[in-house]
């Protein structure tokens, strides 16, 4: 297969998908013709990986080693998000649920795009379940946050000047709508 490298890489960025996800893009990208055959070439090279020991298959999903989701409701709707993002004409690093120790949080995503010599960060939170009032605590604590660009920077190996919060599922004071959001960046 020729492929592994660009699916592991999609894969490095979603964390956990299912053969049917990774199809989708790689047929965006024009790499193989959208449907049946995306799916089953994804799925070809997903289980090359699992054979070389780079992913694990989970029912369903393939995910990095360890990771613990399994591809429940949460995982999926960031999953779906996440794709939304790959899927726009822009240079992409993503990092998934990653921890920050200092304030005790641990985003959905931090994500950052750019092309050329424009770029942007911000911080992607999936609201499923979540009340207002924990919405608002974990807005607030990326608001208020004084080491919050250098740390952002720290983790993404480049300076960021600013960030945004963005939020799918539901609306929030203090953040940007996901949809509208990936909208604009067209």
């Amino acid at each position: 297969m020729a492929h592994e490298d660009t699916v592991l890489t999609i894969m490095e960025s979603l964390v956990i998908a299912d053969k049917h996800v990774i199809g989708d893009i790689m047929a965006h990208k024009g790499i193989w013709k959208a449907g049946t055959s995306a799916v089953n070439n994804s799925y070809k090279s997903l289980n090359a990986l699992v054979d070389l020991g780079k992913l694990e298959k989970t029912g369903n999903y393939f995910r990095l080693p360890g990771c613990r989701s399994e591809g429940k409701e949460h995982a999926m709707a960031l999953t779906a998000a996440l794709v939304d993002i790959i899927k726009l004409k822009l240079d992409y690093v993503i990092f998934r649920e990653p921890t920050i120790k200092e304030i005790s949080l641990r985003p959905d995503a931090i994500v950052y795009l750019s092309r050329g010599d424009k770029a942007l960060c911000f911080i992607l939170e999936i609201c499923l379940n979540e009340t207002e009032d924990y919405l608002r605590q974990k807005i607030n604590a990326w608001k208020h946050y004084e080491r919050g660009k250098e740390v952002l920077s720290e983790i993404l190996g480049t300076r960021v000047k600013a960030f945004d919060i963005v939020v799918s599922g539901q609306e929030a004071e203090g953040a940007f709508e996901f949809k509208s959001y990936l909208e604009a960046l067209k």
